[in-house]
This record gives C-alpha cells, sequence and structure tokens, in this order.
C-alpha cells in the first residue's frame, strides 16, 4: 500500500492543473483521493514523508520549479497535512463512531475545509506583498471553495471504496480519470476566458489617455501583470531610433536607454512574438546571464513596426514562458498598436499645433499658455521678463536671397539661441523672423544682459548660399507683474516697445508707458479720427511765411486742426500718431493736399503769388503711388508744381531708404519741391542732402526758441543757415514768437521766418482776410495780365 499510495501522489502531482489570476496562481491535483486512502490506514508521519516524498520528486521533475518555491510547497503540502489529520480526527471522535459513514464525511470535510483554508492563507501572504487583500481573497474564495469540494468529493468516493474492499479502489481509476481530465478541460477553457477577459481589459486600461507616455507606461505594468513576468520593457521607434522607452518591475533586464535602436530593430525582423535564444539575448541582460523566459514581440500598425514589446521572468506555477504566453504577448501587442498609433498621431497633431514647423519651437499658443503657467505659479525668486525679437534686414534676405535663405537664417538663429537660454527660459517663434523669450531673472540687469546676447547672437554671420550675411535685431522688453492676467499684455507692452527700438535703432528698448500709443483711449480717438475724415470734421489752417529780405508773405504752411464735440482741440501730435499707427494717415494726407492745393488755387485766384508747404510722414514716402496722387491734385486745380513743397523729417528717411528716395524722385520729377523739417533733431547727415532733390532746411523751433537765451542754440542756428547757403539751400526758422528773435535771424541771414510773431494758423478764409489786411503783403499778380507779376509791397521796418 505504501508503493501505492506514493504512485498515487506523484501522479497526482504530475497532472496537477493550474488556475493564474494575474501574479496569483492555484493549483488543484487529485491528490485527496490517496490522501483520503492514508487518513484510515496509514499514521500521520509516514503518510506525511510518503506525501512529501513522492510530491517533490514529481513536481521536481515536471514543473522544475525553483528550490525555493519547491520548499515553500513541501512547506505547505505538510503544513495542510497536519491540518487534514488533525480535522479528520476530531470529526471522526465527534461523530462517536468508527463507521464507515463517519470515516468518509470526515475525510471529505476535513480536506474540503484545510484546502480551502489554505488557499485563503496562501493569498493572504501574496496580498500582503502586492496589495489588493480584500480582491485576491475574494478571488481565492469563487475558485477554490467548489474545485476543492469536488475533489474532496471524489477523494471520499474512493475512500468509501477502499473501505469496502481496497481492490475496489481500481474500479474508480477509470471513472476518477475521466471526470478528473473532463475537469480540467473545463479549468483550461475557464483559464483562457480569463486570459481573454484580461487582454480586453488591458485594451481598455491601456487605452484610456492619448499621451504615448502614460499608454506606454500602463502597458509594460499590466503586460507584467498578466504574463506573471518579473520585468517588461516597450520601446518605441522615430525613424528607426528609439524615441520613448518605459519599463516595469525588477529583473536581469538591462535599462533599454543603453540599447541602440538598431539593435531593437533587429530583434523584431521575425515580425511576430517569439522567445529569445540565449545568443539573442546578448546585450539585453546584466551581467551577460542569459534567461530561458525572454519574450520579444513587435507592435506593428499599417506603416510597419513602431515598437516593441518586451517581457522576462516568468513567475507563478510554470516558471517559465509557454507557447501558450507567447500568442498571449503577440495577442497584446496586437491590441496595443492601436492604442499607441492613436497616441502618437493625436501627439504628433498637438505637436504641429503648438510648435513651429521650420524651427521646432514653441508657436505662438504654446507660449501663451506657458506664459500663463508661470502667471498662476507662486514663486517668488526673480523677476519675469518677456522680450520680442524682430531681425532686421530679414526681409532684404528674402527678396534677394530667395525664401529658403530665409527659412535657413531663421533656423540658425533659433539653434544658437537655444543653446544660449538657461534651462528655465522658454523661446518661441511667433510669425515671420518674430520671436519671444520668457525668461526669470533677478533684476534689470541681468535681463538687459540677455538682451544684449540676442543682439550678439543675431549679429554673428550666417553662411547662406556660400554667402557670409550678417543681420541685426531689435529687442524689446516688458516686465510681467501680478495686474497680468495672461500673456496678452505683456506680449503687447514687450512687442510695443520692440517696435520703438526697431524704429529708433535702439537695439534694446525697454516699455515705458510713453511709448505707449495704442491704449483704450488712443482706439477710441480712431473711431473719432475716421469718423472726422470722412465727415469733413478736420481742417487745414494756414501758418504764413515771411521772407526776411524783403518783408513779404511768399508763401503758408498747411496745418490740420480738429475741434471735436467733447475732446475740444485735439492736438495734432496725438491723432497724426495714430493716423500713422493705422494706416489712416493716407487719407488724411490726401485731405491736406486736396484741401490745401484747392486753397491756393483761390489764393492765386485772388491775385497772390504764394507756395504752400505740407507735410509727409515716414508711411507716405513708403506710398509709391503718392506722386500720382499729388499730380492729379495740382492738375485738378492748375496750379504750378514748383508751387508745392512737401516737408520731410529726417528719421523718415532712414525707414526703408530705397523706397523713400524712390518716392521723394518721383515727387521731383514732377516738380514738387523738397524740405527737411525739423532739421538737427533727427539723424542728420550731410549725404542725403547732397544726393537728395532737397531745395530747403527747416531749423527746428527747440532751437530757434532759444537763440538769444543759450550760445549753443545760437551756434546750431547760425552753423545751419551757413550750412544751408553754403549747400545752395534756403533756410527757413519755425517758431519764430517774437521781433527779437525775427531780427536775430535777419542778421544770421536767414531767409524765411514763420511763428506766432508773424501770425497764427488760420482757417482758409481768415488767412485770405489776412493776406489783405496785413503789414506784410506778399507780391500781388494783376488779374489782367496773369504773367505780370509786380513787386510793389513794402517791406517791413529794420528794427
Amino acid at each position: 500500500m505504501i508503493v501505492a499510495l506514493a504512485a498515487a501522489f506523484a501522479i497526482a502531482e504530475a497532472t496537477a492543473f493550474h488556475f493564474e489570476f494575474k501574479r496569483q496562481a492555484i493549483s488543484f491535483s487529485m491528490s485527496e483521493a490517496p490522501l483520503a486512502v492514508a487518513l484510515v490506514y496509514v499514521a500521520p508521519v509516514p503518510a506525511l514523508a510518503i506525501r512529501l516524498l513522492a510530491s517533490v520528486v514529481a513536481i521536481a521533475l515536471v514543473r522544475r520549479q525553483r528550490t525555493l518555491k519547491l520548499t515553500f510547497n513541501a512547506a505547505l503540502m505538510a503544513f495542510e497535512l497536519a491540518l487534514i489529520y488533525l480535522f479528520f480526527r476530531l470529526l471522526a471522535d465527534g461523530f462517536g463512531s468508527e463507521d464507515t459513514a463517519s470515516l468518509v464525511v470526515g475525510a471529505f470535510v476535513a480536506m474540503g475545509l484545510v484546502g480551502t483554508l489554505s488557499s485563503i492563507l496562501v493569498a493572504m501572504a501574496v496580498a500582503c506583498f502586492e496589495g489588493e487583500f480584500v480582491h485576491r481573497i475574494a478571488t481565492e474564495l469563487r475558485l477554490a471553495w467548489w474545485l476543492f469540494s469536488v475533489n474532496a468529493a471524489f477523494a471520499s468516493m474512493v475512500l468509501a471504496l477502499a473501505l469496502v474492499s481496497p481492490w475496489l479502489v481500481l474500479v474508480a481509476v477509470v471513472p476518477i480519470c475521466a471526470l478528473w481530465y473532463v475537469l480540467k478541460a473545463f479549468g483550461v477553457i475557464d483559464q483562457r476566458l480569463r486570459d481573454l477577459d484580461d487582454v480586453h481589459g488591458f485594451t481598455g486600461r491601456v487605452g484610456r489617455s492619448l499621451d504615448p507616455g502614460e499608454i506606454a507606461e500602463s502597458a509594460v505594468s499590466e503586460a507584467a501583470k498578466l504574463l506573471r513576468a518579473d520585468h517588461a520593457v516597450l520601446v518605441l521607434f522615430d525613424e528607426g531610433e528609439v524615441a520613448l522607452t518605459r519599463s516595469a518591475g525588477t529583473s536581469k533586464l538591462a535599462p533599454a536607454e543603453s540599447i541602440p535602436g538598431e539593435r531593437w530593430l533587429n530583434l523584431v525582423s521575425a515580425g511576430s512574438a517569439r522567445l529569445l535564444t540565449p545568443a539573442e539575448q546578448t546585450g539585453l541582460t546584466v551581467d551577460g546571464s542569459s534567461q530561458p523566459d525572454l519574450i520579444v514581440s513587435p507592435i506593428s500598425d499599417g506603416t510597419g513596426v513602431i515598437g516593441m514589446l518586451v517581457v522576462s521572468g516568468r513567475t507563478g506555477i510554470a516558471g517559465r514562458f509557454t507557447d501558450n504566453d507567447i500568442a498571449r504577448v503577440q495577442n497584446l501587442t496586437e491590441q496595443l498598436a492601436s492604442s499607441l498609433r492613436r497616441g502618437m498621431l493625436h501627439q504628433q497633431i498637438e505637436t504641429e499645433a503648438r510648435h513651429d514647423g521650420l524651427t521646432g519651437l514653441p508657436n505662438r499658443t504654446a507660449f501663451e499658455r506657458y506664459v500663463l503657467e508661470l502667471l498662476e505659479e507662486d514663486n517668488d525668486t526673480g523677476v519675469l521678463f518677456l522680450l520680442m525679437l524682430d531681425l532686421d534686414r530679414f526681409k532684404e534676405v528674402n527678396d534677394t536671397l530667395g525664401h529658403h535663405a530665409g527659412d535657413e537664417l531663421l533656423v540658425e538663429f533659433a539653434r544658437r539661441m537655444t543653446a544660449r537660454l538657461e534651462p528655465a527660459d522658454k523661446m518661441a517663434r511667433l510669425a515671420g523672423d518674430e520671436f519671444a523669450i520668457i525668461a526669470r531673472r533677478n533684476n534689470h540687469e541681468e535681463m538687459q544682459a540677455l538682451a544684449n546676447l540676442c543682439l550678439q547672437e543675431a549679429s554673428r554671420p550666417v553662411t547662406l548660399d556660400g554667402l557670409e550675411i550678417v543681420v541685426t535685431a531689435s529687442v524689446g522688453v516688458a516686465e510681467l507683474g501680478e495686474q497680468d492676467p495672461d500673456a496678452a499684455g505683456p506680449m503687447r507692452r514687450a512687442d510695443i516697445a520692440m517696435y520703438n527700438a526697431k524704429t529708433q535703432r535702439l537695439g534694446v528698448e525697454t516699455y515705458r508707458d510713453e511709448l505707449d500709443r495704442r491704449t483704450p483711449a488712443r482706439l477710441s480717438m480712431l473711431g473719432d479720427l475716421r469718423a472726422a475724415i470722412e465727415s469733413g470734421g478736420l481742417h487745414v489752417h494756414y501758418q504764413p511765411k515771411l521772407d526776411l529780405t524783403t518783408g513779404t508773405v511768399i508763401g503758408a504752411e498747411a496745418l490740420v486742426r480738429w475741434t471735436h464735440s467733447v475732446r475740444g482741440e485735439v492736438p495734432p501730435a496725438d491723432f497724426v500718431r495714430v493716423a500713422e499707427d493705422t494706416g489712416l494717415i493716407k487719407q488724411l494726407t490726401d485731405l491736406m493736399l486736396s484741401n490745401g492745393i484747392g486753397t491756393l488755387r483761390q489764393i492765386h485766384d485772388r491775385g497772390y503769388r504764394l507756395g504752400l508747404s505740407v507735410n509727409l510722414s515716414t508711411h507716405d514716402l513708403l506710398d509709391t503711388r503718392l506722386p500720382d496722387r499729388v499730380a492729379g491734385y495740382l492738375s485738378m486745380h492748375g496750379v504750378d508744381p514748383a508751387l508745392l513743397t512737401v516737408e520731410i523729417t529726417e528719421s523718415s528717411l532712414l525707414s526703408d531708404a530705397p523706397r523713400s528716395r524712390s518716392t521723394i524722385t518721383d515727387l521731383n520729377d514732377i516738380g514738387v519741391q523738397m524740405s527737411i523739417d525739423d532739421f538737427g533733431t533727427g539723424y542728420s547727415s550731410l549725404s542725403y542732402l547732397r544726393r537728395l532733390p532737397v531745395a530747403e532746411l527747416k531749423i527746428d523751433q527747440s532751437f530757434v526758441a532759444n537763440v538769444l537765451i543759450d550760445e549753443q542754440d545760437e551756434v546750431i542756428v547760425r552753423s545751419t543757415i551757413d550750412l544751408g547757403h553754403n549747400l545752395g539751400l534756403q533756410v527757413v526758422a519755425e517758431g519764430v514768437e517774437n521781433n527779437e528773435v525775427l531780427e536775430q535771424l535777419r542778421d544770421f541771414g536767414c531767409d524765411v521766418a514763420q511763428g506766432y510773431c508773424i501770425s497764427r494758423p488760420l482757417a482758409a478764409r481768415h488767412f485770405i482776410a489776412w493776406l489783405n489786411t496785413t503789414g506784410h503783403p506778399s507780391r500781388l499778380q494783376d488779374p489782367l495780365n496773369p504773367t505780370d507779376w509786380s513787386d510793389t509791397a513794402p517791406t517791413i521796418p529794420r528794427g
């Protein structure tokens, strides 16, 4: 009997069936049948020896478990056997008899209870290390109670037959084996269904996110659990290079970042999941120790292999991966491919939506979002500054070398700047050649150093199409404060500062309130100004110009005036700047030309031979159609072009000089004269006086006003008059407020003067009336002979 029991124990363990749930496993065998017989016919100690010896040998040979796990299972068997013997004796004594029924029932109850209890204790031990205590116990109970009850029932039937006659046990072998086969087949089907549910659950869990990193992290964690593996690594490829890696668990698998992308790709050349041989594991395992249980599976979609999944270190009853595990890994990667591709496409769309396609820098939307995050941070260290950068002469590079060269310039500048910025700084390309930087610095000096660094990097030569190109940059700086709810305000202020730095050629400009011309008040003024231009609410006034040699009026300067019903008298400096900033300057200039030349025609019809001066802005000089419109107004009113003088400032000549000079040349070609207004206050250069068809210089009133009390201003005025005369130019002094200044200018040899000393600007009808009554009459034209000009007007008294 001892030999028969030992053989029965060995066969039962060799044919055991295992339920696996994540990392937890429950083993079922028919070892209860020989155990039931041993309860009655063998003493506890010999029974324990037979059970342990036969079972351990079978487990070691068939399952090939590791020593630690084998020792644990042996201890568990001994514990279960001792409890079963104890319960069996207690139950048999409790029934008060040793008849067949008592023994069979006692064996059934003892084996069923101890089997279930043992499974629960094992689940509790596993839960102490891996968590999910209640879930594990509940799962164990659902599986254990009925299987151990069925096993105990089979064993009790065998015991009942043995009590009648030991030879009857042979009769039960066939039906018991058949029943065990059916039960095991059911277990296999149930295991597969559970595994299939796990795969579907895997797809749902990893597909909750659209972030490839989060998908990969969830995938390796879930894969390690579902495959009962110690370790899992997921690698994503981008054009053959490793783009992303995620790992879970701990085993002898090496860090994924240390393995080249080409090595990873070679592992998935087979196109499906497979076990790697020890030779194929070279470079993947720590210390070069190969593992028999290493599965690699490609992650493929319609475009090809986009990644791979590697799992190693099979745990559980099996101790190594089986063909079913390989199929499960293949199934998991097929399910994972769609989630990863969806996540990668979403990431690509997000990247393209938030980054500049040329330089790879964040775009305006991403930059504004990042600035908002910084504003919401509770960070008391340093001050946030926002820089707006614009490359000067970029348009010239595009127009001369082509857009591809401009693109190369932008890419190179972005590369240089990002290499010099601190890690916490963020740079973005907003549009064209406009960039922005958000940075935190301790003070304004450090921020000035960063702005200067931008200028330095921009001015470094760049080789484009074999040519060494040098450009410059303009930088505007704005400080961010608690009053800023988002990035819009700081970006607007930095843009204003940058525009001023560009127009004034300052390189770097920090925002100040006085630079801001785009306030809500100015926006309101824009609407009123537009309405005033369209409805005739603007009026042209005329300030006489006096010839200091003859004492006669030789012309007038046209000045626009605006009287608003609410604002009152609006200074020209306010609304002219608004017109320049918003594109209304064209309509404003046309209004002055049309009204001014029309009034000049009326003056000529009354016999006064006068000229007219009209101011042009920088924007007017950039308008290539301006000469045609001027010629049209002159022709419409029949005015000699030589009697019209356009006044431009020195600074306007420096803005897009080629276009400005082209407009000036075209105006000169139709006979219009040109005057340099506010001479001495801009970027004075004798070169443009020599090259341009300039006929007149106007000394700025800031020098004229103090000519009697400031020696330096006196020198400037005298020198300007001498310079103009040496160049053959007429010199006009504006802002003459009293007779003393007028006499001093006459003594200096100044040609023409205008100012309140002579007359304030007058409306057209008042100006004509003033001409009739002034003590400084102009030369009169004989209405009967338009070509006969008299010169009988008296000169003003000297002194």
